[in-house]
């Protein structure tokens, strides 16, 4: 006779395929002493919080639940319920075994167990472990490793085979590994959060190229404030604090997911990491760049307002200077001179009122898009652009400016 056992619990899904080894081995080796195997049932993956050896809550973590279910071996009435463990300082540690029925759980825990003894043979002397049997009629028994199995019937080298699946709860299913697991994935919506924080922090958004100006680019702090443990409490709670981050990052997230499906492969790229509701790290550096985007998008949309006030500047022939800021800078088809080709670049300015002036340059160097200038250049002509009014100018010095703190 037999009674039901039962065990549920989650592990990492990268661990399904070690959970199916260990079972089917274990069941092997039951197999070998007439008692029966344990069936396993693995749920389809799910998404479940991963917290840090601090409680911290970090991510997600791709999960499945296993279920197995068998049978507490049972002869003549007799079960082992509990294996006794003890150490040399008198303490006795209980094991049950697994998938035990609750009222046998409840009559192993209420033992009080006598150290190294055994009523089967009644034999005193040293044992780090005994077994506690159950008869069906409440009777209780503790037996050395040797008495078992003439005592209750029960192959007690089967027995140890089966106790091992009581272990899958409390396994180390990442190896030991003191580093947060890489398959935790990063809710989208905190990502870009901590991403706004981080800028409004910073001044600007950091890329990776411009780690020679000796700043953290902005992903690099993404990923120490979730993954960094020793990154300063005092940080994240700043970050954590920032009261216009979260608004921030919804209205990034919204302009990502618009670029879904455009011509644009890096807008569409962007658009598809903000439709989900996390993000693999892998990816974490693009979708952290969205907030650049947006940003350039803004400026963008702002600078076509402001545009629509455009009015041309100076006379044809007068020489004028400006405080501007580079709003484009194309490449142009260069001039072949012999064996040289002239490098020919459009570059457009726009001053704090909206005015356009434009700058066809052949100069070796030429300022960035989003550099604040100094214009200095003689009107060569005035001409519209669609419906923008533009001054374009020629023999141009664009002066960088150091903008001045508020």
């Amino acid at each position: 006779m037999t009674s039901a056992a039962v065990m549920r619990f989650s592990i990492p899904a990268t661990a399904e395929a070690r959970v199916r080894q260990l079972v089917e081995a274990t069941n092997a080796r039951a197999a070998i002493h007439n008692l029966a195997p344990y069936v396993l049932d693995i749920s389809a993956p799910f998404l479940a919080d991963y917290r840090d050896v601090d409680g911290r809550l970090i991510g997600k973590r791709p999960t499945v639940t296993v279920t197995l279910s068998g049978a507490v071996p049972r002869h003549q009435g007799w079960t082992v319920i509990a294996r006794l463990d003890h150490d040399e300082e008198g303490e006795t540690i209980v094991s049950l075994f697994p998938g035990l029925p609750e009222q046998d759980a409840v009559a192993a825990r209420q033992y009080r167990a006598i150290e190294s003894f055994c009523h089967g043979c009644a034999v005193a002397r040293h044992r780090t472990a005994t077994y506690l049997a159950r008869h069906e009629n409440g009777d209780m028994k503790q037996l050395g490793t040797t008495c078992v199995e003439p005592y209750t019937g029960l192959p007690i080298k089967g027995l140890e085979a089966l106790w091992r699946v009581g272990a899958l709860n409390d396994s180390d299913w990442d190896g030991g590994e003191s580093g947060i697991p890489a398959d935790v994935r990063l809710p989208v919506a905190e990502v870009l959060r901590v991403t706004a924080a981080i800028v409004n922090a910073e001044g600007r958004f950091y890329s990776r190229s411009e780690q020679w100006k000796n700043t953290l680019p902005t992903a690099d702090g993404v990923e120490a404030y979730f993954f960094d443990r020793k990154a300063p409490m005092e940080w994240r709670a700043a970050l954590d604090s920032d009261a216009d981050a979260p608004s921030t990052a919804a209205a990034v997230r919204a302009w990502a997911i618009r670029g879904y499906g455009s011509l644009s492969d890096y807008w569409h790229k962007v658009g598809q990491l903000a439709k989900g509701e996390t993000v693999d790290p892998r990816h974490l550096s693009t979708l952290v760049s969205a907030i650049a985007g947006w940003y350039r998008d803004q400026e963008k949309e702002a600078a076509e307002r402001a545009a629509q006030n455009s009015q041309p500047q100076g006379t044809v022939g007068e020489r004028i200077t400006t405080a501007a800021t580079v709003t484009t800078v194309i490449e142009l088809e260069g001039r072949t001179y012999g064996y040289h080709t002239q490098r020919r670049r459009l570059v457009k300015f726009q001053d704090p009122t909206g005015n356009v002036f434009v700058w066809f340059s052949s100069a070796a160097t030429v300022p960035d898009q989003g550099d604040e200038v100094e214009l200095t250049g003689t009107v060569k002509k005035h001409d519209t652009y669609g419906e923008t009014a533009q001054t374009v100018l020629t023999r141009c010095r664009a002066e960088k400016r150091e903008l001045v703190a508020a």
